[in-house]
């Protein structure tokens, strides 16, 4: 791969090489960030190329303190090859040359993948606090922003018998946890429980529907959904699907109130739904579930623990739906990476 200093020629080729790889973001414009990379001694964008094809991208910059590095991305294409290796040294070098005793870079969270890679590369993780502040407004999204999308992977997992261990203990409080099923709820009653919970998790689907397609699905006497709350006020939902066939369920929604999250409700919610599953006459033969890489990060291994086996995995593109404009944009986003 031969590397070098990014030219006029090679801007539209780095923005789709940034977009494959989910590099972009609404705030940040990649042709105006190379520009002004481009036009300060103090940083630069490098472009790895094979064949003369623009494969590899690392930007880097100098404040006189640190160095830090962006834009690091490897065509999807080429990724795997040990190709990150020698684009990151190579912006490494280039900071090495103006005096930089220290290069510093940023990840979002839950980005596992990207953790790794930077671990083979010897990075270490600091204890460190970022903060940011806007200097100048970014701009406003472009008209074409709802034709982005995101890469996807979808896991399947599913049981076949009932787990074998004793009916979960609800977590500690100081107020009632009560657990309640909805009978015919109110579309907008749903709807809040559908948007409150989802939007941060990027739910879109259900956004889609009219409220006559939604009523059908939540009054369908095979649909079940269940409430948790806590001293009266909802803490989070799970909806059992039975309408595929009597046999089997689906957990068609599963999650929290972003204010409860990570307090214990949400095993104690999950296990509880699996057993009303399973005490259901007759019993289902199988019982489902899928999460993506959308979902929290432990979400995977959350099923797994609760008794759920991986049957399949599959990648696929949908649109962002903050771009769209299904999820408005005030939502404080939890989805890693996004």
């Amino acid at each position: 791969m031969n590397i070098r200093e990014c030219t006029d020629a090679d801007i539209p080729h780095l923005v789709t090489l940034w977009q494959e790889c989910g590099l972009t973001r609404p705030w940040n414009d990649p042709e105006a960030d190379i520009a002004l990379a481009r036009r300060y001694a103090g940083s630069t964008v490098l472009v790895g190329e094979v064949d003369g094809a623009v494969i590899a991208s690392a930007m880097a910059g100098f404040d006189g303190h640190r160095g830090w590095i962006y834009y690091v991305a490897i065509s999807p294409d080429h990724q795997g090859k040990g190709l990150s290796r020698p684009i990151t040294a190579a912006a490494e070098n280039w900071l090495r040359d103006l005096g930089c005793p220290k290069v510093e870079l940023i990840i979002r969270e839950g980005n596992e993948k990207v953790l790794a890679v930077y671990d083979a590369l010897d990075y270490q993780r600091e204890p460190r606090m970022l903060m940011a502040k806007w200097l100048v407004e970014p701009p406003a999204p472009s008209a074409d922003m709802g034709d982005r999308l995101l890469d996807v992977t979808i896991t399947y997992l599913e049981m076949t018998a009932r787990p074998d261990r004793p009916m979960p203990h609800p977590p500690a409080t100081e107020q009632p946890l009560s657990l309640q099923r909805l009978h015919e709820p109110t579309v907008s009653y749903y709807r809040y429980l559908q948007h409150t919970v989802g939007d941060p998790w990027l739910w879109w689907e259900r956004r889609l529907k009219s409220d006559g397609e939604l009523a059908a699905i939540i009054h369908d006497d095979a649909v079940e959904i269940y409430v948790l709350s806590l001293g009266g006020v909802p803490t989070g939902f799970v909806e059992l699907d039975f309408r595929a066939m009597p046999t089997e369920a689906e957990v068609a929604y599963f999650g929290l109130l972003p204010e409860f999250i990570g307090r214990g409700f949400g095993p104690y919610l999950l296990q509880w739904a699996i057993d009303c599953a399973w005490n259901r006459s007759p019993a289902p033969e199988k019982l489902s579930v899928n999460t993506c890489t959308l979902d929290h990060p432990k979400a995977l291994a959350g099923y797994q623990k609760a008794g759920f086996e991986v049957v399949g995995q599959e990648t696929k593109q949908v649109p962002d739906p903050v771009r769209a404009g299904h999820i408005p944009k005030s939502v404080k986003i939890l989805t890693p990476g996004y």
